[in-house]
């Protein structure tokens, strides 16, 4: 299925997959966090044309024991210890509006791990605040303005918690 919807021959197909507690899941979804605030503006309705370019920051996890521990770490690592630094054209007032609703810290659900809110979810990531899934910190460099835009903060006591430090 996946071949032919690529139109390439099954054999050129691989499928890589890597669970959470290991070195490569760990460091794939930590990576994750541009993702995660592109996601995000689109949900928002932002116009994606608009981002030039977009880096992030993110602390890298131990590996967990296990993958439940190894979930938590890593969306903690975006939630509260993720910067983004994107480069937009346009105008100001809308980054002001957008960049309100951007950061993690925008959902009710701010300020527990990731874990907790995950299991008081019943373990259904469906249940939990669509808008919780951001990065911490998220700036906006406008390069027709030259304003810089901050939205955000940085939670080191959760991460340091959820990183068992």
């Amino acid at each position: 299925m996946i071949a032919e919807a690529c139109q390439v021959e099954p054999l050129h197909v691989a499928l890589c997959v890597a669970p959470t507690a290991s070195v490569a899941g760990n460091l794939q979804i930590a990576a994750r966090s541009v993702e995660t605030a592109m996601h995000k503006l689109f949900e928002l309705g932002f116009d994606l044309s608009r981002v030039e370019s977009a880096l992030g920051w993110v602390p890298l996890p131990p590996v967990a024991g296990d993958d439940l521990t190894g979930i938590g770490r890593t969306n903690d690592a975006i939630l509260y210890g993720g910067r983004i630094t994107m480069f937009v054209n346009g105008d100001d007032e809308s980054l002001e509006e957008v960049g309100r609703q951007l950061p993690a810290s925008s959902s009710a659900a701010f300020g527990q791990t990731f874990l907790h809110i995950y299991e008081a979810a019943g373990r259904d990531f469906y249940k939990i605040d669509p808008h919780l899934f951001s990065p911490a910190e998220v700036m906006f460099h406008n390069v027709e303005t030259g304003k810089v835009h901050r939205y955000g903060e940085l939670r080191e006591d959760l991460v340091l918690k959820s990183f068992g430090l």
